[in-house]
């Protein structure tokens, strides 16, 4: 047996693999920022961004070898910021909320379920306390990108 030719064969298969994965992942990057970032800014970062009033929307590519991206909505007034997991091979979207306490100077890292509630209790109230401000969001997002939170 040839040991030079079953090496270059895996060498090979394994090249075709990690190309057809980048393939891949491209074209489903691809068409997940072409689904939300219809008339955003792309910024030096390669993020796809766009400002109203006092929100700022982002759309990021998901890495390679990663299989979800995010969208972010980030209210600088409220100091409350909504991150929505998107799967770019398909599934169901997650999301969470990143909500700042300047007055306990804290921040708090939520994740919702799909009812948008946490199964922490200090973090259902803090959920109550700024619901105005998480409606507002979820409103932009329903706005701009047709998510029903």
């Amino acid at each position: 047996m040839n040991y030079k030719k079953v090496i270059i064969r895996i060498v090979t298969g394994i090249l075709v693999i990690f190309a057809s994965y980048f393939v891949l992942h491209i074209y489903a990057n691809n068409k997940v920022i072409n689904s939300y970032a219809a008339g955003f800014e792309k910024n030096p970062l390669g993020d796809y961004c766009k400002n109203t009033s006092d929100m700022v929307l982002c759309v990021y590519e998901a890495p390679l070898f990663q299989s979800k991206t995010n969208l972010s909505i980030s209210s600088s007034m409220d100091k409350i910021d909504m991150i929505i997991w998107v799967p770019i091979y398909g599934g169901d979207l997650k999301s969470g909320l990143v909500i700042t306490d300047d007055n306990a100077e804290r921040t708090y890292h939520i994740e919702l379920d799909e009812n948008f509630e946490t199964d922490i209790k200090e973090y259902n109230e803090i959920l109550v306390e700024n619901q105005e401000a998480i409606d507002a969001l979820k409103l932009v997002i329903h706005k701009e990108w047709n998510i029903d939170l």
